[in-house]
């Protein structure tokens, strides 16, 4: 339905109440245009709103209102609830951030400055409309630098209550009948405090300024994946557990907030003691993955737009929403995870970084972030013994975005793919992946990999059975070029890894990279085959590389995604 605007009823949303349309609520003294609402964000098609919805608010008077911060990296927050003044139709709120480095605000276009020398930043500032979001921008000197920040903040003033009341005194409320009747405030939900949180978390100000404890529900059932839990609580809470060091997040409703014994919160459905508690508010967003296997999932969850930085240049991604995403300037390269550019996380508001296990090297680094308020996710997917519990990963994070729906959908496919080939027998044929290093190595897949696992699920028998620890968390192993000749020369097939090793483009590339291979079964019938080099990159492809095995296996003519023969 088109909007039409109603003109000349100067209001703002939130100060209409008593007023009416013959008083004047504008907050900057100028006359100003106000598209008046429905419920569902329509209006009437007289231009008017629907009948009893039009935002009501508080009449002249000092109140104590809960505000909404929103935006940033979450580790910001405001004193709730606040001072607001209403006087002639202007509302003037005094604005206390948990921080002292604060210098300045920008509010509609106006600087505002601090109104304190000591202690965390205090600020006057209009309020331009209440319970809806308003946007604001401060600057902090937190930094060697300093930054603006982009912020949301809301004020409820249907909450609202006189300044000084009990929880007995009556304030003002708004209602859908148009009569500003008082109600009697809440003693949970207005008292006052700051922010309630976590440690090291993302929590936000809802309409009460305690939540209640969480009340389970259920938890995800899982097809394969065993290295990660999600747990529903009532509310549309979720409890996210990465199993193998017990780390949680804790997803928070927008305009909800974090109990205040979110810290004792264990999965029912995961073992082990508890890690970390990274809490982050709905919608996730300003988000560092450098985890390159988890983009794939990411962007077919239609959900780049969490993304704000990566750990890869655009020229090392063969997805292509993230490198449209770097072209675009929506996706900026923040250093890869030894290396991270602190300075980017922090001007873009991080509130997450997503690691794979590669950051276990750099302790300093998982330290630093730390201390710079960005938690930090290690995310397990390549741990995982079925190939099809790497792609379920697609269901935690699809949890993560509230993307649950699309996430099942995906998975669907994949096991959907898988079963075209699972029931046939097994082929019998042998199969060596591998590629050579630059010192002359061959490194090879440990057997409990999940590309051995493909192979087998594929109809095919990888020719290592027995190599590596079965302990060990590692995915592959080095070998002499003679080891690798004794175990491989009557393979069936040789597979070459060309997503680490990209020189090699024919079969004449790889002999000149060892010239012993020409004596191999594989070479002399030409079964020597490669992968494509975004292989890996597409994590959520999984059902579909064990059915390019299958067709390899088989000599089905169908063509391949991921495996070519080198000619």
């Amino acid at each position: 339905m088109q909007k039409k605007r109603m003109i000349g009823c100067l209001i703002v949303v939130g100060l209409l109440g008593l007023y009416g349309c013959s008083g004047s609520a504008s907050i900057s003294g100028q006359q100003t245009e106000t598209e008046i609402t429905a419920e569902d964000g329509s209006l009437a098609e007289d231009g008017s709103a629907a009948a009893g919805e039009a935002a009501l608010g508080p009449e002249d008077g000092t109140y104590q209102m809960e505000v909404e911060l929103l935006g940033g990296s979450g580790r910001a927050s405001v004193t709730s609830p606040a001072k607001v003044e209403i006087k002639d139709g202007k509302a003037v709120a005094t604005l206390e951030w948990s921080s002292p480095n604060y210098d300045y605000m920008v509010v509609d276009g106006e600087k505002y400055l601090p109104v304190n020398t000591e202690g965390n930043s205090v600020f006057q500032i209009p309020v331009e409309a209440f319970d809806q979001d308003i946007a604001v921008i401060a600057d902090t000197v937190a930094m060697s630098t300093p930054h603006e920040i982009e912020y949301t903040l809301n004020f409820h003033a249907g909450n609202a209550v006189t300044a000084g009341a009990d929880g007995a005194e009556k304030g003002q409320q708004a209602g859908a009948d148009g009569t500003g009747a008082a109600a009697g405030a809440n003693d949970t939900g207005m008292s006052a405090g700051k922010n309630a949180g976590a440690k090291g978390t993302s929590a936000a100000t809802g309409s009460n300024s305690t939540a209640d404890p969480l009340v389970y529900d259920h938890s995800m059932e899982l097809s394969y994946a065993e290295n990660f839990a999600v747990d529903y609580y009532e509310g549309g809470y979720k409890l996210l557990t990465t199993r193998l060091n017990g780390d949680r997040i804790l997803i928070v409703p927008k305009h909800q907030q974090a109990p205040e014994d979110a810290e004792a919160l264990v999965s029912p459905s995961a073992e082990g003691e508890p890690g970390k508690l990274i809490v982050l508010q709905e919608p996730v967003k300003n988000l560092y993955l450098v985890a390159s296997s988890v983009m794939d999932m990411f962007a077919q969850l239609d959900s780049m737009d969490a993304i704000s930085m990566c750990g890869l240049k655009e020229e090392d991604w063969y997805i292509p929403a993230a490198k449209q995403a770097m072209k675009d300037g929506t996706l900026l390269y923040a250093g890869k995870y030894s290396q991270p550019d602190y300075e980017l996380l922090l001007s873009q508001n991080c509130s997450m970084a997503i690691e794979n296990s590669m950051i276990y090297h750099t302790p300093e680094v998982m330290e630093k972030l730390g201390e710079f308020g960005i938690p930090t996710l290690v995310e397990y997917s390549s741990y995982e013994e079925h190939p099809l519990g790497r792609v379920e990963w697609v269901r935690f994070f699809g949890a993560l975005l509230d993307q649950e729906e699309k996430a099942d959908q995906l998975f669907e496919k994949q096991k959907e793919a898988l079963k075209r080939v699972e029931t046939e027998e097994s082929t019998g044929k042998t199969v060596a992946f591998f590629y050579i290093t630059s010192n002359g190595l061959v490194q090879v897949r440990q057997s409990t990999d999940y590309i051995p696992k493909m192979i087998e699920l594929a109809g095919g028998k990888y020719v290592f059975e027995n190599l590596g620890d079965p302990d060990s968390r590692r995915s592959t192993v080095n070998l002499q070029l003679e080891d690798f000749y004794d175990g491989a020369q009557d393979a069936d097939f040789l597979v070459y890894n060309t997503t680490i090793d990209r020189q090699v483009q024919t079969l004449e590339d790889l002999l000149k990279k060892c010239s012993l291979l020409k004596d191999f079964k594989a070479v002399k019938n030409h079964q020597v085959w490669c992968t494509t080099e975004d292989m890996y990159q597409q994590s959520m492809s999984a059902g579909n590389l064990i059915e390019d095995f299958h067709r390899m296996l088989t000599g089905d003519d169908k063509e391949t995604r991921y495996l070519y023969r080198l000619k």
